[in-house]
């Protein structure tokens, strides 16, 4: 999360929410258990639908540069998900 917050900030990429969800995949490996994949479920909540490509992009650049990722032997495995924020246009009188 510090990763893709850090290259959002530098990106300027405007969101409101951003969540990562992690799953290991565990193996019997010659003899020991092993986690060989880690997949990563990630939401990025933005407010404007034309910045849905700039947010998958900041989501992209965040997986390249991640510290822990780069950093262990398993696969690491992101699925994206952009979202667009929905507001109510109720009129109040």
């Amino acid at each position: 999360m510090t990763t893709f917050l850090s290259v959002a900030e530098n990106s300027k990429l405007v969101f409101t929410h951003f969540s990562c969800q992690s799953k290991g995949k565990l193996d019997f490996v010659e003899g020991k258990y092993k986690i060989t994949e880690v997949i990563l479920e990630t939401v990025v909540t933005i407010r404007d639908a034309q910045d849905r490509e700039h947010a998958l992009r900041v989501l992209q650049k965040s997986e390249a540069a991640c510290l822990i990722s780069n950093s262990i032997q398993s696969k690491v495995t992101m699925f994206p998900a952009i979202l667009v924020e929905q507001f109510n246009n109720a009129l109040i009188f």
